[in-house]
């Protein structure tokens, strides 16, 4: 498999910065460059508290965007670009690969089950099950599962 571009789809969580680092860790073995996508969800406030979850504000987005520019200086040698979407995540990354040349999609899971998986779904198992590209998925908190 050639892999010369990767996307790294990321949200507003505190693990996506470590989403990031694993993403570019592979870029750097793949020499490929990074596409970093950022999709703001604008169901987050309704799904927060159902999911267990903290509501996002411009503040953390903001903290967010500053972890991600550290992980981005770390492996500065690594050609990338960043795009930020609003709306529902599935839809958005599903509806930027269609536009995209990448090779590989890279996106992290929060592992969520029973009720929580019912009621906020799986982003993951819908990319993968939509994307016409291999999917690399990395869960998001490797402490718990």
């Amino acid at each position: 498999m050639n892999i010369q571009s990767i996307v790294i789809a990321l949200d507003e969580s505190d693990f996506s910065p470590r989403i990031a680092s694993r993403g570019f860790e592979l870029a750097v073995f793949f020499n490929a460059t990074v596409e970093l996508l950022l999709v703001r969800n604008n169901n987050a406030i309704i799904n927060a508290s159902l999911a267990n979850t903290s509501i996002e504000n411009d503040d953390t987005m903001e903290r967010q965007m500053s972890n991600i520019r550290q992980v981005t200086e770390k492996y500065h040698l690594v050609e990338h670009s960043t795009t930020i979407l609003n709306g529902d995540p599935q839809e958005q990354i599903i509806q930027f690969m269609t536009h995209s040349n990448a090779d590989l999609l890279i996106a992290g899971t929060h592992g969520r089950t029973g009720i929580d998986h019912l009621i906020s779904g799986s982003i993951a198992e819908y990319i993968i099950r939509h994307s016409t590209i291999p999917v690399l998925v990395i869960p998001y908190n490797h402490e718990t599962h």
